[in-house]
């Protein structure tokens, strides 16, 4: 995933120097785009603009992602093209950010070596001062240490699409899943203070922001070193009090910890949109065992019960692994039984690539051919596909809320939006569409990721659902 982002949308004047002029790629979770939103803005206030093509640029980032060898790779040959330019311009900055700054900074001051500023995932919120400071090294300067001090940026101005903004809980995670670079990468779990949450949160309303992301690694295990009975619950029912806000969701969940008190939280409060997103990334227990997951196909169901139990209608999306080393026939069929077992609205799927520095890599096989994790990866795809299409249905003739988001991507003649749920919903443009604006739109026909429909006045409708075990 490549994502550019706007520090502002005024033409940038002709007096600006070529060397405060920023071409920006981000790769990689929402946690990364927020990174990349928070370093912009703190290059913003420091005189640089963003442009939109690296040639019009006097400092080029990359902030990496190291989930995945693709997006990693993808970074690094975006650095490789710029060699013979820096060759030709030495003040141009070329610089990397984030997961993969951090985890392989020695590697990469090796194999581009014509990069100035490699910067880890602590040390970004000095990236204006460390911009200046590569500008007089004849090296790459390195920004990587884990211990520095963690600063939560507390404020910010933001672009386009000001109705909805990311709002950082917590950094690092305290798991240990064997294939999962993030610990490494993001180092150990810190949740910062509610009040300081909801005084962003406060902020951002103000500026006319309507719907909030609450984000952290294993998001739902925020607080637990806070004490006095912090937890998410507490932001959820501090953000209902909030005036201006009328959406708030948070990614990504673990299951070992969607608590009672939480799900409580979920259910009565009117602004936590009815939608999860929780991993299960297996459902064999054997692979969850080797993954360290912390808990079984059981404990997941028992979750999803007591979910469904307070939110009846919750959209739940999920992740899954194929491939990881070892995966039989049989641990891959208990992943398709799950789909239907619970029926996901939306899975992820990704084919295992061993990741230097985890667990797997270290101590196991990848063994499992291309082939066979393509397969599987089609094969859950679709089971997934069937499964939402199904549900969909039940949403034809009904009415919903919807947040516009603006043109569809795929034809501009028809916007886009969200529902209460997080479903995709699209319909024909009218005249008085805007973006951050609620519509009302009922639904003629599905697909297995998207409702379609028309605007209509009235009130919305919640469809009946029947869950079939």
């Amino acid at each position: 995933m490549k994502l550019t982002y706007p520090m502002q949308t005024a033409p940038i004047a002709a007096d600006v120097p070529r060397s405060h002029r920023v071409y920006f790629e981000v790769f990689g979770c929402q946690m990364n785009k927020l990174d990349a939103e928070l370093m912009l803005e703190g290059l913003k206030r420091k005189g640089y603009f963003l442009v939109h093509d690296p040639d019009d640029a006097g400092v080029i980032l990359y902030n990496t992602c190291s989930v995945r060898e693709h997006a990693e790779e993808r970074a690094v040959m975006r650095m490789t093209s710029f060699k013979k330019r820096k060759q030709q311009e030495p003040e141009l900055i070329i610089g990397l950010t984030g997961c993969v700054a951090q985890h392989k900074q020695e590697q990469l001051s090796q194999r581009v070596p014509w990069i100035d500023l490699i910067v880890g995932t602590r040390e970004f919120d000095r990236l204006p001062e460390l911009i200046e400071e590569a500008r007089g090294e004849s090296s790459t300067l390195l920004a990587t240490d884990m211990d520095s001090p963690l600063e939560f940026v507390r404020q910010r101005n933001l672009g386009p699409n000001r109705w909805h903004a990311f709002v950082s809980v917590m950094r690092g995670c305290d798991m240990v899943c064997t294939y999962c670079i993030v610990p490494t990468t993001r180092g150990k779990e810190v949740s910062r203070p509610p009040d300081e949450i909801l005084d962003e949160v406060r902020r951002l309303a103000d500026t006319g922001v309507k719907e909030i992301t609450f984000l952290g690694q294993t998001v739902n295990s925020y607080g637990k070193r806070l004490g006095q009975g912090v937890g998410l619950d507490t932001l959820l029912r501090g953000v209902e009090e909030i005036d201006g806000i009328e959406r708030c969701h948070f990614i990504t969940s673990h299951p070992r910890f969607l608590r009672p008190k939480l799900i409580q939280a979920m259910a009565e409060c009117t602004k936590v949109m009815d939608y999860l997103h929780l991993p299960v990334q297996s459902g064999s227990d054997s692979m969850l065992a080797r993954m360290k997951r912390t808990y079984d196909r059981s404990f997941y169901l028992h979750v999803i019960d007591r979910l469904r139990e307070k939110i009846p209608d919750i959209t739940l999306a999920t992740d899954f692994i194929v491939g990881f080393p070892g995966e039989t026939q049989e641990e891959f069929d208990r992943s398709l039984s799950l789909v239907s077992e619970v029926g996901f609205d939306h899975s992820y799927v990704f084919q295992y690539s061993p990741r230097p520095g985890t667990v797997s890599d270290a101590r196991m096989s990848d063994d499992i051919p291309l082939d066979v994790k393509k397969q599987r990866n089609h094969q859950l795809l679709a089971a997934v596909s069937a499964e939402a299409e199904s549900r969909n249905q039940r949403f034809i003739g009904r009415r919903v809320e919807v947040l516009a988001e603006g043109p569809s991507r795929l034809d501009e003649s028809r916007w886009a939006g969200r529902a209460g749920d997080h479903r995709i919903v699209i319909w024909p443009v009218q005249d008085d569409e805007e973006a951050g604006s609620f519509v009302v739109i009922e639904v003629d026909r599905t697909s297995s990721a998207t409702l379609y429909g028309q605007r209509v006045t009235g009130p919305t409708q919640r469809p009946t659902l029947q869950i079939s075990k």
